[in-house]
């Protein structure tokens, strides 16, 4: 057993991003990170990714900021560790998202637990990134791509050892909003027995900006960006038993988050609490290969206001979510003979949910003496079934077709709000709730998706990739019960960093996207001396889940000028519409020179261009990336890692007007990164920001991180900060 190179920071997933596409299937980006410093020779093969990590200590709480550095990845700003991802204009549940085989839906009216918060990267193993067409096999129920992160798999004693063990230690900071935090991964094993730990902990405070913003209020300096504190603790433990060539292995996951602080929307969260036992099983057998796993997730979270937000507010409001979700899935792979090989398999997945916000005060107001109950036994239960066919067909092409049926059955019980005067009598059958609980809420939707890559690799410089993709997804419980028309429910219902309301539609239809993906990749003998690739895309959305001014015919805060309003907060309804997303990704790297005294230099660059119209409502869609490129110069000189990073962002001119979208300023910024191994110990340092230039940031939305939550305050992004973080291996 040999140790390997590793960076708990996932520095090494970053340089594999950027050297990776020579390598690998263009329209599939695979990462391994070998998570306990230790590795099988079978895992040679991703050795070299992280023999050159370079870490980035900025990425040390936020696993979705790892999309950054994929062309047509972002992030949408959220809490400290909970960012939703973005690829290639679609996001957040609009994405297949796994982690360790199993997606976790929102439990949290505005979506501020998502899935990728549930594994910090410390703990990460493995990560895959389809950008734009995903094979049935890998799941389904999601219009974009997709983003499967994994745990380390289990690592076994070799034959003739008896006896292995491993990890490592480690700790960073970060200047701006003193951030810190500490982890630690752990393993050990025998030949026929494995057990891993892995606990992490990171605490924020607020961030502040390149210059003030805003007025001082209520004490809060202009720089400061408030309500974006937080605080995370991870624990991962797994244990693994393999005889012969099977694997059973039991992972029990524990996150808790005492406080996040949310300054892009009106609420934070006061608390999330989440346990999730994952029993996985494979084995190899003569006729193939046989893959099960069973699963359960639950999600306690809570909201209300914290400091920031609590100054100049009359009250707090609390709102609870609890949510269970529990599933099953298997999959066989059979080889049908030396050119196809046929993938097939089966799930269910259960999802169970309840919000409902219990009174401010024991007295008649906004606010109470009742509980607001917003979605009562909420259910979504999913079954699906898929087939896959790989195919060989010569040295020169390949494919992968593939076939997956959904049936998604869903429903919820009867709501109620604070009080009959201000929200309706739930017994009177004309009032907002009553026609609600009256009404037939079970909602069955089946759906059907196809995929199809084919690769082409008419030399060992050039290779081509083409995908054709349908995807359906039926309406998640937040688009279609949340059932208030009153204004200050209708404010908590809300992902889109926007300030705006919504309410529910129980009139949704499953939307569908049809993809077609071109991958053109050009390079030299060795991918790692140069290469490039440009990839193309477009997307169709027929029953796209969008949103419309709400009808006044819902009285409350849907009014007539609302339908109007050109400016400020307003009041929107979940509604199927028409779309279509285009775009292209360039992804290119060059050695410069190679030397003896200086090391080896490389140059590269990664861009973005994306578009998204709303054929139904002729506005542009909201929350699409401007123009964007990353310029970095890296040197490899013996144990040092040095980069020189140049990001520009083209200004924000296309807005979705029906949401008054702010618009953006483009900007450049530069960032500065070295990093040093020898032995057991690595070091890093990063200067973010160098030249503290003030932005706004294009996906961040509005701010709203202290009183008064007035409109038009784009969400700044983070001035300089200096980050740096030291890890121990053994």
């Amino acid at each position: 057993m040999r140790r390997a190179p590793i960076h708990p920071l996932i520095g090494a997933v970053l340089l594999a991003l950027a050297n990776s596409s020579g390598a690998t299937t263009p329209m599939t980006i695979n990462i391994n990170l070998p998570g306990y410093g230790f590795m099988t020779d079978s895992a040679d093969g991703v050795l070299n990714a992280s023999a050159n990590a370079r870490d980035n200590a900025h990425l040390a709480s936020n696993t979705a900021k790892i999309l950054q550095n994929i062309p047509g990845g972002s992030v949408s700003a959220a809490g400290g560790v909970s960012g939703l991802p973005v690829l290639n204009g679609l996001s957040d549940n609009q994405l297949l998202l796994q982690v360790n085989g199993f997606s976790t839906p929102n439990a949290c009216a505005n979506h501020m637990n998502p899935p990728l918060s549930y594994l910090p990267p410390a703990a990460i193993g493995q990560i895959t990134i389809y950008p734009t067409v995903v094979p049935v096999s890998v799941g389904g129920n999601a219009i974009g791509g997709a983003v499967i992160v994994k745990s380390p798999q289990p690592i076994f004693a070799k034959t003739g050892s008896h006896f292995v063990s491993g990890g490592s230690v480690g700790g960073f900071y970060q200047s701006n909003g003193h951030i810190y935090g500490t982890h630690l991964n752990a393993a050990a094993a025998t030949r026929h027995f494995s057990i891993n730990y892995s606990g992490s902990y990171v605490h924020g405070g607020n961030y502040t900006a390149a210059k003030a913003f805003k007025p001082v209020t209520y004490g809060i300096p202009g720089d400061v960006v408030a309500s974006s504190l937080y605080e995370a603790v991870y624990q991962n433990l797994n244990a693994a038993y393999r005889w012969k060539q099977q694997v059973l292995e039991l992972g029990v996951q524990y996150q808790s988050i005492p406080y996040q602080g949310f300054p892009s929307a009106r609420m934070d969260m006061t608390g999330n609490h989440s346990t999730r036992l994952n029993l996985h099983y494979q084995s190899q057998f003569q006729w193939g290969k046989l893959e099960l796993q069973a699963y359960n997730q639950v999600v306690q979270h809570n909201m209300n206001f914290l400091a920031d937000k609590n100054l100049g507010a009359m009250m707090g409001m609390p709102m609870n979510t609890q949510g269970v979700n529990n599933g099953v899935k298997g999959k066989i792979a059979v080889p049908l003979d030396t050119r196809n090989r046929l993938e097939f398999g089966a799930s269910y997945n259960h999802e169970h949910l309840n919000d409902w916000w219990p009174p401010a005060t024991s007295k008649m107001s906004m606010m109470g003496p009742n509980t607001y109950i917003n979605i009562d036994n909420g259910r979504r239960d999913r079954y699906a079934a898929f087939a896959d066919l790989k195919t060989q067909w010569d040295p020169q092409w390949n494919s992968d077709l593939g076939l997956r049926l959904e049936d998604v059955r869903m429903n919820s019980g009867p709501v109620q709000g604070y009080n009959a005067m201000m929200y309706g009598n739930p017994d009177n059958p004309q009032s907002l709730p009553g026609t609600f609980n009256r009404s037939d809420r079970q909602r069955q939707y089946t759906n059907w998706n196809f995929s199809a890559i084919v690769h082409y690799q008419p030399d060992k410089h050039s290779s081509y990739t083409l995908g054709l993709a349908r995807k359906a997804q039926a309406p998640s419980l937040y688009e279609l019960y949340p059932w208030s028309s009153n204004a200050m429910a209708m404010n908590m219902i809300s992902w889109f960093n926007d300030g705006n309301g919504y309410i529910g539609n129980l009139n949704l239809k499953p939307e569908t996207a049809n993809t077609v993906s071109l991958a053109a990749n050009f390079h030299g003998s060795d991918p790692q001396i140069w290469h490039v690739q440009i990839q193309p895309y477009f997307t169709y959305l027929h029953n796209y889940i969008g949103a419309v001014r709400c009808p006044t015919s819902l009285g409350g805060a849907c009014t007539a000028a609302n339908l109007h309003a050109e400016s400020g907060f307003v009041y929107l309804q979940f509604a199927n519409q028409t779309a279509e997303i285009w775009g292209i990704n360039m992804d290119s790297s060059a050695r410069l020179a190679q030397t003896r005294r200086y090391g080896t230099f490389t140059m590269s660059a990664k861009a973005a261009y994306v578009r998204g119209d709303n054929l139904s409502n002729h506005t542009p869609l909201y929350h699409m990336m401007p123009l964007n490129l990353r310029l970095a110069l890296h040197q490899n000189w013996g144990a040092w890692r040095n980069t020189i990073e140049e990001q520009l962002v083209a200004a924000k001119n296309q807005v979705d007007a029906l949401r008054n979208e702010p618009q953006t300023a483009g900007y450049g910024l530069l960032n500065l990164r070295t990093a040093y191994r020898q032995g057991h110990w690595q070091a890093s340092l990063e200067l973010a920001n160098l030249l503290n230039k003030f932005y706004e940031q294009p996906l961040g939305g509005l701010y709203l991180g202290q009183r008064p939550m007035t409109y038009g305050t784009a969400l700044p992004g983070s001035g300089r900060s200096v980050n740096m973080s030291l890890q121990y291996q053994f």
